[in-house]
């Protein structure tokens, strides 16, 4: 088991979860499967492929769904199993590229990577994707960490 606690105020996490909810729920309707073959001629493969790729989603989703519903979470500790933290950090990739793709859409990477210091201008929905970011990139680093 790799357990840590995370920098975040709790009070942040507490405000922010609810909305990573959303957003979880939402990045399963917003999945996409290009396709990473060459040129391939043969539909059964490209739909084994594509199921295949659906069925590692979902166990990505089922790792990141057991973090947000852990009793922990909003305390801000994480407890992962060792066998999840691949699923996971999948799994936390995948919601972190949704909330850039919707919350944060209006935010340039360089604003993104400098802190954004017109935070306190931006929308609620800004706001609370760019805390929600934050702390899922600092959940995959310390995962990182911990298993280097």
């Amino acid at each position: 088991m790799i357990e840590f606690s995370l920098q975040v105020d709790c009070h942040i996490i507490q405000a922010i979860l609810p909305e990573m909810g959303k957003l979880f729920a939402l990045s399963s309707k917003v999945e996409e499967f290009p396709d990473l073959f060459p040129d391939l001629d043969d539909p059964e493969l490209k739909e084994s492929w594509t199921d295949g790729l659906k069925e590692e989603a979902k166990g990505d989703r089922n790792a990141l769904a057991r973090l947000l519903k852990s009793p922990r979470l909003p305390y801000g500790r994480v407890e992962v199993e060792e066998d999840d933290v691949d699923d996971l950090l999948r799994g936390l990739t995948e919601i972190r590229f949704t909330i850039r793709k919707t919350s944060l859409k209006s935010v340039v990477d360089e604003e993104l990577e400098s802190g954004m210091p017109s935070l306190t201008s931006s929308k609620p929905e800004v706001r609370i994707g760019y805390f929600s970011y934050l702390l899922l990139a600092e959940i995959q680093e310390r995962l990182i960490e911990e298993i280097a």
